[in-house]
């Protein structure tokens, strides 16, 4: 009955602490593969969506050069639109470069 008991389970040997290890980081490999893939196909769906509304209001046959005027303006209501209200300031990044005169 001792040797019972000492034996162990049968069945699936136990991993080492390497191969838990390994686990692990395929694991985490696999999960940002993920969401990388959803942000992809969520960018994918947001740019379809901004290009179906253009085209439904008939904006998509203004000219570029009208377009390249009013991006800025859209960028900077578009961007105070989406900040939270308790953070007014966009990232410099964001932000639109201030025109100075010397």
């Amino acid at each position: 009955m001792n040797e019972a008991k000492t034996k162990g389970k049968p069945g699936r040997p136990s991993r080492t602490l390497d191969e838990e290890i390994a686990a692990a980081e395929e694991r985490v490999r696999a999960l940002k593969e993920k969401k990388r893939e959803d942000e992809r196909r969520a960018l994918e769906r947001n740019q379809k969506a901004i290009v179906y509304l253009l085209r439904t209001e008939l904006l998509d046959e203004i000219p570029i050069a009208n377009w390249k005027a009013a991006v800025p303006s859209i960028r900077s209501q578009l961007l105070k639109a989406a900040a939270p209200p308790s953070s007014n300031v966009a990232p410099a990044s964001m932000q639109e470069p201030s025109l100075t005169t010397a």
